[in-house]
């Protein structure tokens, strides 16, 4: 579209101009102005930041397409105006080169823009002005708040998940970590009073671990923050690392540490970002031994009839049967059915079973079927174990308390339609 500029004419004109005036038609053009400028020039598609926060010190690349109408373009300026300021400064004169594409059917301008200092959350405007001879502009904006770069990052609590509360880790303990990223942080705001401090995204989690006089080495690969496909943020959050105590620990100091990253664009792009971190280190601990259990004792559960009789249940406590009339309160493991040629085992009381392999069996202690009793998920974790055969092996935690004792079937004996032996060896305390 064409700009026009016009001025006044001089005072002793009007007369003769207002007279003329009166005679002419009132579609007629006035003539108290005259066009003296030329066109403005034109802005076209351009690709401005479009990020809501930027940390100071950070490059900002974006570009520019335009094109002169009738004056050439002479530079291009930029200026930033940053709250609580109310003046825009120039930062940039950059002179005209002409740089057209073919692909844009543009003259193109690609500008780094470095990001100033200035208060958390202040908003900072960014001005992009084309200048053409002739003195017109034209103007693109766009804006963006300040943010703090650098992470923070505390441990919260710490929690041994495979064993009691307050019992000493051992090796192949699984031990939660959960840790606080960013304490009052926010990933928007819409203004410099907005509460919290606004930080850049968080971008990952690393854990290291250091064992005795041993160098501290990785522990757990980078983790993505936040975890999953949730979107990238630099506001309060937490998650939970869980860690395995390493093996062969025993007797030696153990110490985890935690670091958060952050990108920080202050190089040119396409160059990469440096990152920005932040570290906490958890409490030193010292992991015990691990509780051998006993040699494996054979147990034998006999269902006859269609009740089953007394010798179809077993008390894993006190290592004995029970007899059918007997309470169920002490019937941990009981033949439930044997029909269709299936055998199926039940706890009559609050004891749960988890299936596991013949590798834990071998190497079992206390410690290892409890980490595998208590890494298992609430699904996992049942009280009806349907069409068990020879070989199968089962973690079983003992009416809700911190007993485990752990179990293959050896043996199956089916001696009529309903009647059937079946032997366990069982490993326990």
């Amino acid at each position: 579209m064409k700009h026009i500029t016009f001025r006044r004419l001089v005072p002793g004109l009007l007369a003769v101009v207002g007279g003329l005036a009166l005679a002419s038609c009132e579609k007629e053009i006035d003539t108290y102005y005259d066009e003296i400028g030329p066109q403005y020039p034109t802005f076209l598609a351009n690709a401005l930041g479009t990020a809501t926060k930027y940390a100071p010190g950070e490059v900002v690349q974006f570009e520019l397409q335009f094109a002169q109408q009738t004056a050439p373009i002479r530079e291009i300026r930029i200026l930033q105006k940053v709250e609580p300021g109310r003046d825009s400064t120039v930062v940039q004169t950059i002179p005209y080169k002409a740089a057209f594409s073919k692909r844009k059917q543009a003259d193109t301008l690609v500008v780094n823009y470095t990001v100033p200092a200035g208060q958390n959350k202040a908003n900072v405007r960014v001005d992009a002005v084309v200048v053409s001879d002739n003195s017109q502009t034209k103007t693109r904006s766009f804006a963006f708040r300040l943010a703090e770069a650098t992470p923070t990052i505390k441990v919260n609590s710490t929690t041994n998940v495979t064993a009691p509360a307050g019992a000493t880790p051992v090796p192949g303990d699984v031990v939660r970590y959960n840790i606080l990223l960013n304490q009052g942080g926010i990933n928007t705001a819409t203004a410099l009073t907005t509460t919290g401090t606004l930080y850049s995204n968080l971008d990952s989690l690393v854990t290291y671990v250091k064992v005795g006089t041993a160098a501290e080495r990785r522990a757990l690969k980078a983790v993505r923050l936040p975890a999953g496909t949730a979107a990238q943020t630099g506001a309060q959050t937490s998650t939970n690392v869980d860690v395995t105590v390493p093996a062969a620990s025993s007797g030696q100091e153990v110490t985890y540490r935690f670091e958060v990253k952050s990108r920080y664009q202050n190089t040119v792009p396409p160059a990469a970002p440096t990152i920005r971190t932040a570290t906490a280190t958890a409490a030193t601990f010292t992991p015990g031994t691990t509780t051998a259990l006993a040699a494996a004792r054979t147990a034998t559960l006999t269902f006859t009839g269609t009740g089953g009789g007394d010798l179809a249940a077993f008390d894993l406590t006190t290592f004995t049967t029970v007899a059918a009339a007997d309470a169920a309160t002490s019937k941990d493991i009981s033949i439930s059915s044997t029909a269709t040629n299936a055998v199926q085992l039940k706890a009559l009381n609050t004891t749960k079973f988890v299936a596991t392999t013949a590798a834990v069996y071998t190497a079992a202690t206390l410690n290892s079927i409890r980490q595998v009793y208590q890494s298992a998920a609430a699904a996992s974790q049942l009280t009806t174990l349907d069409n068990v055969a020879v070989g199968n092996v089962f973690v079983a935690r003992l009416r809700g308390l911190d007993q485990y004792v752990v179990f293959t079937v050896t043996g199956i004996n089916r001696t009529s339609a309903t009647d059937v032996a079946v032997t366990l060896a069982v490993k326990m305390l």
